[in-house]
């Protein structure tokens, strides 16, 4: 992660209130990023939401004068190489995240109107969670493609205060979004048999440690499939059911984001076109 850079060259003597606000909103983020210890949805989408209010301010610092003066006399440097690709590198992995969760909507939502029909027998109800269980492993070998391909925003040389501003919001962003993508992906390690011992307790979650609502849903699938215990029935539907309202409101979350992303892309290359 880049590190926090002075601002002095960018700005006046006294410093720009929107300055001070948006070095208080990065350090926030850098603490949190730091001290996590484990990710969950409802902290990942507080993160997303502070990241959203970091790139307001961006946003308001890029209507400054004297930092469009800056952005655009840089119009032909390294410097603006760099931040228009990191721009699409993070509007890249962003589309990916976004891209999983559709499909995971997708394939939980197609194993719900299977269970609504009473006629449906269990082997169609077997063939749509094989289906969405390959669906997750493509959706994997894409994040791990994806995570593999993410590289750290490099140290600009240049103290110059919006300069290293974006440098740094592009390498906190990689950073939360790395973490949306392992999340997403799941940190299971074949933990089928302890969803199985849930299931012979009656459903009793405390007996075990769930990363996400996708490790979850996953290893009860395994277990239906391997076991094909019916038990497992009545507690996927429940998991379905939250795992589905969660990837709504991330997904939700994302696309803000997203459009956060674009509209300071879209700034920057105004500047740079003027």
């Amino acid at each position: 992660m880049a590190l926090h850079h002075t601002r002095s060259l960018s700005f006046p003597s006294k410093t720009h209130p929107i300055v001070e606000q948006f070095d208080e909103q990065l350090s926030r983020l850098r603490s949190s990023q730091a001290t996590s210890t484990s990710s969950s949805s409802s902290s990942l989408n507080e993160t997303l939401a502070n990241l959203k209010d970091l790139y307001c301010s961006i946003d308001e610092l890029l209507q400054l004068p004297l930092n469009q003066q800056t952005v655009s006399q840089n119009v032909h440097s390294k410097w603006t190489e760099e931040v228009l690709d990191g721009s699409l590198r993070l509007l890249d992995i962003c589309s990916t995240s976004r891209d999983v969760l559709v499909q995971s909507k997708e394939g939980l939502q197609n194993i719900q109107s299977v269970l609504r029909r009473r006629c449906s027998g269990e082997l169609n109800i077997l063939r749509e969670i094989v289906q969405y269980l390959n669906t997750r492993k493509s959706s994997k070998k894409m994040i791990k493609k994806s995570l593999k391909s993410i590289k750290e925003s490099e140290q600009t040389t240049n103290d110059n205060g919006i300069e290293s501003m974006l440098k740094d919001v592009e390498a906190i962003t990689i950073d939360i979004l790395k973490s949306v993508l392992s999340y997403i992906s799941g940190s299971r390690k074949s933990r089928w048999s302890f969803v199985n011992k849930l299931m012979q307790q009656g459903g009793d979650k405390e007996s075990m440690t769930a990363n996400s609502e996708f490790d979850d849903v996953d290893a009860t699938f395994e277990s239906i499939i391997r076991q094909k215990n019916k038990n497992g029935v009545e507690i996927m539907r429940s998991q379905m059911i939250r795992l589905e309202a969660e990837i709504q409101v991330l997904n939700e979350t994302l696309d803000s984001l997203f459009r956060h992303l674009v509209k300071t892309r879209a700034t920057l290359l105004n500047i740079l076109s003027n």
